[in-house]
């Protein structure tokens, strides 16, 4: 006989908004889901298969504290604050502050959701909304770093949040940056985002840079520089960065950021003695408000600095430990309640005990020390199948781009170099255009004389004309008497002699001038010729420099269409190696630039800093600087000695 079970009832379903650093992720998810579901999924969708390196956090509805999500455990079971379905209906909002400094209210996490976002379909339905119980907020954050960032990360999406973690630590103050490389960093965040200073300027949004956060609040606090003079100076920064692409910038904006002090590490208030951290609640609450400032706590005896390296103890600052034991010197680390227990590997009997503030400090404390050293084994190990495929199958891609950047730099040489003829062919034409314009009022002026010559002479041959035929008349008159009177003829033969004198040198006189005349029209009409042809000649060159600027801009649009799909093409050896002799020293050139800036810079600084601003992470950083000192030089100091004579010491602390 057949057995039949009660029906089973569909769980409670609750909507999910995963905030990545660059994105907005939504899912719709059962009651029962557990943390590994929601994490696996986020993974899936961002394409993220280096999913060691970060995590998912939460704001505690209890203790208004981020928390890491358990991912073994199921969401509801964790303190997590669920709003209510309204929420759906609402936007998020959107910072639109102008400065170069855009204050975060929050420490790891970002602020709010950015414009980018992944989710399911958006209109969702009434009986939908209706079975939805709540709204969840998740946030995806880097929990774990690697020794070397620039390295070690195989895909492009990891460096990209990796990029912008560390990015939005500096700009928080998460981590110490001095200002002169502060500026650097933003200039090279600049580049990442927008490319070119160049090419920004004349896109369509050729401002909107002016609107990024660049810098830290610290750096106008404590250097007394406008903040028009920082743009100034970051966007001269800026131009010495041209060609990289946003790969390229993000990749060295990591490789300058894990040389800071701060870099990469977690801090955690620590005391020898328990209950050594009770505050007051407006103490508490001004530490929660300010625990990322670099001025040391008062109740703090000891700062716990965890990274991938090891585990370091800070004392007067966070910029220099005072011991450092590596994951290598560590055997084990152990948490009950607020108690910590450090054990290392040369002595059972070499343990340091210490208390926090709660017990869920000692639990991440414990889970980061066991997740740090979980990935620090594992780099020391060969490397897995999966790891390699990922190498291979991301040098592949890095190939392929390189080859692709490689043709579009190859042809934006050649662009560059044909629009530096044309602008030097253009140049020859403009002087050429200015010397006719200078020669042509003489030509105009010469043909106006010439014109007002031959006009004179037309008159005076008009007039000599008008002579003759009065001397004509008087001489028929002449003829006339002398028929008549053969004494007067002969007296009258006299006259006519004397006026045929006279009427051939008038007539003499009048073909001269005629001839000039003539000869002054034919100048005047090769002036004329002159003065046409050198107004066809202007016109030509105008209707040449206008193809010459179209050219230009075909020229420019055929490099930007070539970009996405580079013909084939294959260039002599001796071209290539001339274009890549030219592209090696102008980078050496942009980096000899770049570093007279940057020490420029920081000369201004120093003369520009308010002195009674300065903190002491401002001085201990100044303090290494004079010494030599970095953050490399000061682990190996913390490191100095054996793994007892550092317990010892750290006893003594």
């Amino acid at each position: 006989m057949p057995v039949f079970g009660s029906r089973k009832k569909k769980s409670d379903e609750y909507y999910c908004k995963i905030f990545t650093l660059d994105a907005e992720l939504q899912f719709t998810i059962e009651a029962t889901a557990k943390g590994n579901t929601i994490f696996s999924l986020v993974c899936q969708t961002l394409g993220l298969r280096e999913h060691w390196y970060f995590g998912l956090k939460y704001i505690d509805k209890v203790s208004n504290e981020w928390n890491w999500l358990h991912l073994n455990r199921t969401v509801l079971s964790q303190p997590i604050q669920i709003s209510p379905n309204s929420i759906l209906l609402k936007t998020p909002d959107t910072p639109n502050s102008t400065d170069l400094y855009k204050p975060h209210l929050l420490r790891s996490p970002p602020i709010s959701p950015s414009t980018s976002t992944l989710s399911l379909p958006s209109s969702i339905s009434s009986a939908a909304l209706q079975s939805i119980k709540g709204t969840i907020e998740l946030y995806l954050v880097v929990k774990f770093y690697p020794e070397d960032i620039t390295h070690e990360l195989i895909q492009d999406v990891t460096r990209r949040l990796f990029y912008l973690q560390v990015k939005q630590d500096i700009l928080n103050m998460d981590i110490y940056c001095p200002p002169e490389t502060a500026a650097h960093l933003a200039s090279l965040s600049l580049q990442a985002k927008f490319g070119d200073y160049d090419q920004a300027i004349l896109s369509s949004d050729s401002r909107s840079f002016e609107n990024e956060a660049l810098l830290p609040l610290s750096c106008f606090q404590k250097v007394e520089l406008s903040r028009s003079d920082w743009f100034e100076r970051i966007i001269a920064l800026w131009r010495t960065h041209a060609s990289l692409t946003r790969e390229e910038a993000e990749t060295s904006y990591l490789k300058y950021a894990q040389d800071l002090d701060m870099f990469g590490l977690v801090f955690f208030e620590i005391s020898k003695i328990q209950g050594g951290h009770k505050t007051s609640p407006h103490q508490q609450h001004q530490q929660q408000q300010h625990t990322m400032s670099d001025q040391p706590l008062l109740a703090a005896e000891l700062w716990l600095g965890i990274d991938s390296l090891g585990i370091r103890f800070y004392k007067k600052n966070k910029l220099r430990p005072e011991v450092f034991f590596s994951w290598s010197d560590i055997r084990s680390v152990t948490a009950h309640d607020k108690k910590v227990i450090l054990n290392l590997t040369t002595d059972k009997n070499a343990t340091f005990a210490f208390y926090t503030a709660k017990s869920s400090i000692s639990k991440e404390i414990l889970d980061l020390s066991m997740g740090n050293h979980e990935l620090y084994m594992r780099r020391r190990q060969e490397q897995s199948i999966e790891i390699q495929q990922m190498r291979y199958f991301e040098e592949q891609q890095q190939k392929e781009k390189m080859r692709i950047i490689a043709r579009e730099r190859e042809l934006r040489f050649q662009a560059e170099k044909r629009r530096d003829e044309i602008a030097r062919e253009f140049l020859d034409y403009q002087q050429q255009m200015k010397e006719i314009h200078d020669t042509l009022p003489k030509y105009q002026e010469a043909a106006e004389l010439l014109a007002r010559k031959a006009h004179l002479s037309g008159e005076e041959a008009r007039l000599q004309a008008a002579k003759a035929l009065e001397i004509e008349s008087q001489l028929e008159r002449c003829r006339y008497e002398m028929n008549r009177n053969e004494e007067e003829k002969r007296l009258y033969a006299r006259q006519i002699n004397e006026c045929e004198q006279v009427i051939s040198t008038l007539v003499n006189d009048s073909v001269k001038n005629r001839k000039e005349a003539d000869e002054l029209k034919l100048e005047v009409a090769k002036w004329r010729v002159a003065e046409a042809a050198a107004r066809e000649k202007l016109l030509a060159i105008t209707q040449l420099n206008q193809s010459l600027a179209f050219t230009n801009a075909a020229a420019h649009a055929q490099v930007r269409t070539t970009a996405l799909s580079p013909p084939p093409y294959q260039p002599t050896g001796s071209v290539q190696e001339s274009n890549e002799r030219a592209q090696v020293m102008d980078k050496q050139s942009k980096q000899a630039q770049l570093a007279l800036q940057l020490q420029d810079l920081k000369n201004v600084i120093q003369s520009k800093k308010i002195e009674e601003r300065q903190t002491l992470l401002d001085k201990a950083y100044e303090e290494s600087l004079a010494i030599g000192d970095n953050k490399y030089s000061t682990i190996q100091k913390a490191r100095s000695g054996t793994a007892l004579k550092r317990m010892a010491m750290l006893q003594d602390l």
